[in-house]
Order: structure tokens, then C-alpha cells, then sequence
């Protein structure tokens, strides 16, 4: 393990303050911020991904922003081998990793699942079965034989999922618990010293914070910004279906109120929110902190942690 290298997760919602508490910590302990959202790291998207400024960029060290070119769409695999590219290049000192994207969080700390590509021949054998008559049920049946743990997390009803379950084990020769035994067995623990901080709000506190970000995103520009993306051909971008920018070119569209623009921005925010909220208590390692009131006693906590990584 790297114990010059130690790494701070800092998760939390939307709107919740984490990138301040990253900024502040990384100049505190002369350390560098590490992005891990994922609309963070596209160039042209700075007003409505809430992007750093980039006098805030100048306080510190900043790694992973702002450099998927446009039109590219980046998945969680790409950004778990960019992030230990970017590892190997930084300087050894305290890296603060700070964003709301639980499932990047978990490719670099866990590792990526690999996506098996069924032979063809067997995807037809497959798809064949599901349009027999009682076809479905059968394949059910087989896979409740072959890997009875496997078959109940899936719901017989789930055709899609039992069939992409039945094509793995036909094409591997294997259940598809062995296989994830298997992946988990060969699996490397993260190799720095890890900490994980969480941030965490009252609701109705955080809506707040949330209405008054996008009051602001607006006045900075953000309709004018997605405009910009619209003119140079990249209406149909799939990172343009994130909140903020989708209720933008919906607005670009078929022209809205403004009100309508923050409430719309604001609800689709707040059920991100709870998405991210959901994800990350799912973590027992996470310690969470009032993100109003308590951030020196979490600074108290991340000097420990980097106390005892160095001594």
C-alpha cells in the first residue's frame, strides 16, 4: 500500500458543500482534490455541473476535471483506469476525492464487474426459448436448477434478466455465482490508505440550498451555456439528459417561466438527492457529518486518519 498517497473520500448529495469541505482540506493539508462526478469531468459543462471556478482551481491542485471532450460519453470503467493514470502522475500528499457519484466511488474501490459478451449463436438459443409458449418459465425453472442462490435475486417475471443470466452460464459453463465468486477472489484491495467522509443535511435545509444554487446557475449563464452545446450539434448528448441541463433544453425547446425553470431544476435535484442518499448509506465505512455545523469536528477526523497513515 501507498502510504504516501492516502485518499478521503468526501460523498455526499448534490448541493450538500463537499467540493468546499475537498478545497478546504486540500489547502489545510497541503493536498490535492480529485474529481469523482460524472458531469464534472466533460469540457463545456461548467455552469450546470457546478464545476469549481477556476480561481478555486488556483487554491489547490485539481485532477480529473474538465478534460472528456465534448460529445463523448464516459463510462465508470474508463473513469476507474483514468483515475489510477492519474494516481501513478500526483504528487505524494493527502488526496481528497470529492463528488456524488456513488457508482465511480465503488470502480475504484471495488473494481468493475467485466461485461461478458455471450456468443451469438446462444443469445438466439436463448431469445427462441423466451417466445415459446411457457418458454419463459422453463428457462426460469433451469436457472432456479443450475444456480438456485442466483435465482432468487431475480424475479421470475424478469425476462430480460433471466435470460441474460441463462446466456452467461451456458456460455461460460458456469453458475453465475461462482462467476462473481470467482471476480470477487481476484479482486485487489484499493491500494492507499482510504478514509471516508460524508456530508449529510435535513431535507427541507438542503432543498434550500439546492433553490438557491440554481437561482444562481441561472443568473450565471446556464441557459446561454447549454445554447452554446445546442448551436455546435450536440443536442442529442447524453450527458444532456442530466438534471439542470435537461430542464434547459427542454426550456430551449418550447420556452418555459423562469419560476418553472428553478422549481423543475430544484425537484429533479432533490430526487437525485435521495438517489445519492440511498447509494451511499448503503456504505457502513462512510462517517457522516452535519454538513452545517460539524466541519471541524470532521477535520478533526481526517487529521487523525492522515496522522496515523504517515507515522
Amino acid at each position: 500500500m501507498n502510504e504516501k498517497k492516502p485518499v478521503v473520500f468526501v460523498v455526499g448529495t448534490t448541493a450538500s458543500g463537499k467540493s468546499q469541505w475537498a478545497l478546504d482540506w486540500a489547502r489545510k493539508f497541503s493536498g490535492v482534490v480529485v474529481n469523482c462526478d460524472s458531469v464534472q469531468i466533460y469540457k463545456s459543462l461548467d455552469i450546470g455541473a457546478a464545476k469549481p471556478s477556476p480561481e478555486e482551481m488556483k487554491l489547490a491542485p485539481h485532477y480529473l476535471y474538465d478534460y472528456v471532450p465534448e460529445g463523448i460519453t464516459m463510462t465508470a470503467g474508463k473513469y476507474s483506469r483514468d483515475f489510477f493514470a492519474c494516481m501513478e502522475k500526483t504528487p505524494e500528499v493527502p488526496h481528497f476525492l470529492v463528488g456524488g457519484t456513488g457508482f465511480y466511488f465503488q470502480a475504484i474501490e471495488k473494481g468493475m464487474y467485466p461485461v461478458r459478451q455471450t456468443p451469438i449463436e446462444i443469445q438466439n438459443e436463448i431469445e427462441a426459448i423466451m417466445k415459446t409458449p411457457g418458454g419463459p418459465e422453463k428457462l426460469y425453472e433451469e436457472f432456479q436448477r443450475l444456480d438456485p442462490e442466483a435465482a432468487k435475486k431475480i424475479h421470475a417475471q424478469d425476462h430480460y434478466r433471466v435470460g441474460r443470466a441463462m446466456e452467461l452460464i451456458r456460455a461460460e459453463g458456469k453458475s453465475i455465482t461462482q462467476i462473481q465468486q470467482e471476480f470477487a477472489a481476484e479482486q485487489k484491495p484499493f491500494p492507499f490508505p482510504l478514509l471516508k467522509i460524508g456530508l449529510r443535511w435535513e431535507r427541507e435545509a438542503l432543498r434550500e440550498r439546492v433553490q438557491q444554487r440554481t437561482e444562481k446557475m441561472l443568473e450565471a449563464g446556464l441557459i446561454d451555456e447549454v445554447k452554446e452545446l445546442l448551436d455546435r450539434g450536440l443536442g442529442d448528448w447524453s450527458i444532456l439528459q442530466s438534471v439542470g441541463y435537461k430542464e434547459s433544453l427542454e426550456h430551449l425547446r418550447e420556452p418555459k417561466t423562469h419560476a418553472w425553470l428553478v422549481e423543475e431544476i430544484t425537484k429533479n435535484t432533490m430526487s437525485l438527492a435521495k438517489r445519492q442518499r440511498t447509494w451511499f448509506q448503503r456504505d457502513k465505512e462512510i462517517h457522516w457529518f452535519d454538513g452545517g455545523n460539524e466541519f471541524a469536528k470532521a477535520t478533526e477526523r481526517v487529521q487523525d486518519f492522515l496522522y496515523k497513515s504517515w507515522s
